[in-house]
């Protein structure tokens, strides 16, 4: 796991985690600056953000934290997003998998891999803002 560089370090006022969230959201990205702008986006809804810089850190936070949603990269060292996609559908865990990616896989071949959404990188952030939301209210209470 990634000691994050989020809000919440830097001791800014944001809502408290669970406020709006319902859970924990895992971003898996081997890029830094990929990984602490969607801190922040998630922080500002009030998620708790977990992070991970490869595959293998990814699989084992999905284990440990049981995260509602994981927003994964395709091109990681170790796993990639779409060996993460198969594990969590293989062990029948209730996170929600959002493929997040520059393009290194089609949308039906993340599909087929078991992700619940696919968004590209060069997509809008509201997008992945809105896909996030919508699973972590979906999701029933503890």
């Amino acid at each position: 796991m990634v000691r994050g560089r989020g809000l919440r370090e830097w001791g800014l006022a944001i809502p408290a985690p669970g406020h709006n969230s319902g859970g924990v959201v895992l971003v898996a990205d081997d890029d830094a600056d990929i990984r602490t702008m969607l801190r922040t986006l998630l922080e500002l809804d009030g998620c708790e953000v977990v992070e991970a810089e490869d595959g293998q850190a990814a699989w084992r936070l999905i284990k440990e934290q049981e995260p509602a949603v994981a927003v994964v990269d395709v091109q990681m060292p170790g796993l990639d997003g779409l060996d993460i996609c198969r594990l969590v559908r293989r062990t029948h865990l209730p996170c929600k998998v959002i493929v997040y990616t520059a393009g290194m896989a089609t949308e039906e071949q993340a599909r087929a891999a078991g992700c619940d959404q696919y968004l590209l990188k060069t997509e809008p952030l509201p997008q992945l803002r809105d896909a996030v939301r919508r699973y972590l209210q979906a999701r029933p209470p503890e």
